[in-house]
């Protein structure tokens, strides 16, 4: 038997005028590469699902619709999808048309799991939450020839029993950053993420030993990998991070991930940092407005006075901070837009990722405003992050999409890139003497 995973496309699935406007801005931003990094490397749970599925299948393909074409002639007895909700219009017409040629279908991941009846409507088989288990389970009814419309995991995955993805699967030339999942679970509960229906709060890790024998996988595939551990709060465990930074040292990689503010009180991991290959963190700072951050997440907002401190420590290190944004939120006016900009340009900030509000289905936000009757549209593949999908309570929407467009074209000017360069030169050559 033969089974196809793919990655639907999730970039350009909004309105023609959406897809054109978010065009033409880009055009007009200046280095905005590392920007892209984020949006584009391999569908990591799809990767890990190959591994899971290579015992049952003779044959085990992995096709991204964001590099490659899919070719509807081949012949397989099984198409597998994980998505994410900006992939979910995409995702749905791929169902339809591979059930249209004798196709079984099958999905998972953050999407599937939070509207899993929606989902069930196009596809064959739903998974809901974490699939090692499930799919094992799957396999061999499917093999039985009695497939279950559903399967959802009950239990807390053992990040030390899971597999290594199939890396080997990939056109690896293609991509410039290869996802690697160290962990699971966040701490924090930010109204606007839909990922703790997945993962959950508790915070599971694979052993240092798991992630080293998957980076030398990726090392024998390709020489010098850009590592995305993809992790919700990688740095979140003080012990485990410090042992892990000390291995990573040796892989001679260079990586980035995500972690919260609290690290930059952490010396012992901020003094490894450099030296195990990090050159970027991503922190979700969410917002500098009190009122708006409160609403979003009491820790964070907790943590409001520290951020300055906080960016400026972790840079003094050598660590670029990328910084998360939501403007347009409901405590917000149209003086966000010139606050963010501010914030950034003088905090020195690495880079900025600028959002709208966005309800993803799972989250408190999508509750909260779906009750207000302030979403403006559910096709999915307008949930971009930055397409005005919902109404905002202080603004209009036309203010609101001029206003992200401003905040991108301030930061990712050109001057305010020569001087975001000038900084970093200085920081980094202080660090390598």
């Amino acid at each position: 038997m033969k089974i196809a995973l793919i990655s639907p496309k999730g970039v350009g699935m909004g309105t023609n005028a959406e897809n054109k406007r978010t065009a033409e801005l880009y055009k007009q931003l200046s280095d905005v590469d590392s920007l892209k990094e984020l949006m584009s490397c391999p569908n990591s749970p799809l990767l890990t699902i190959a591994a899971l599925a290579t015992p049952y299948f003779e044959e085990v393909v992995y096709i991204d619709e964001e590099i490659e074409e899919i070719n509807f002639t081949d012949d397989y007895d099984l198409v597998a999808m994980s998505f994410m909700t900006q992939q979910a219009s995409r995702a749905y017409e791929l169902a339809i048309k591979f059930r249209e040629l004798g196709v079984y279908t099958i999905c998972g991941g953050m999407h599937p799991t939070n509207v899993p009846e929606q989902t069930a409507q196009y596809f064959d088989t739903v998974f809901i939450g974490e699939g090692e288990l499930t799919f094992k389970l799957f396999a061999e009814d499917f093999k039985s020839g009695n497939p279950k419309k559903f399967y959802k995991n009950n239990s807390v995955i053992d990040m030390k029993n899971t597999v290594i993805p199939r890396y080997d699967l990939l056109k690896i030339d293609k991509y410039r950053t290869i996802p690697v999942q160290i962990s699971r679970g966040c701490p924090h509960n930010c109204v606007f993420c839909a990922s703790t229906k997945v993962y959950g709060a508790k915070y599971r890790h694979k052993d240092v030993e798991q992630v080293i024998n998957e980076i030398n996988c990726i090392k024998k595939l390709k020489n010098k990998p850009h590592i995305y551990f993809t992790d919700d709060n990688m740095l979140v465990q003080s012990d485990f991070s410090i042992n892990l930074l000390k291995k990573l040292q040796d892989t001679g990689i260079r990586w980035m991930s995500h972690t919260d503010v609290e690290v930059a009180k952490n010396r012992k991991v901020l003094e490894l940092l450099y030296a195990s290959g990090c050159r970027k963190l991503v922190i979700g700072f969410e917002s500098i407005i009190p009122n708006s951050l409160k609403n979003m997440e009491e820790w964070k907002f907790k943590r409001l006075d520290f951020y300055e401190e906080a960016i400026k420590t972790i840079q003094s290190y050598g660590i670029g901070v990328w910084g998360t944004f939501i403007v347009g939120l409901d405590q917000d006016d149209t003086s966000v837009f010139q606050r963010v900009v501010d914030f950034t340009l003088k905090t020195h900030l690495y880079g900025a990722m600028i959002s709208v509000p966005t309800p993803y289905p799972g989250s408190v936000l999508y509750d909260n405003l779906d009750k207000e009757n302030r979403i403006l549209t559910k096709h999915w593949g307008s949930y971009t992050l930055w397409n005005v999908v919902v109404q905002p309570k202080r603004m209009t929407a036309k203010e609101l999409e001029d206003g992200f467009e401003y905040v991108l074209k301030s930061i990712y000017s050109k001057e305010a890139t020569l001087e975001r360069r000038d900084y970093f030169k200085k920081l980094f050559a202080e660090k390598r003497r």
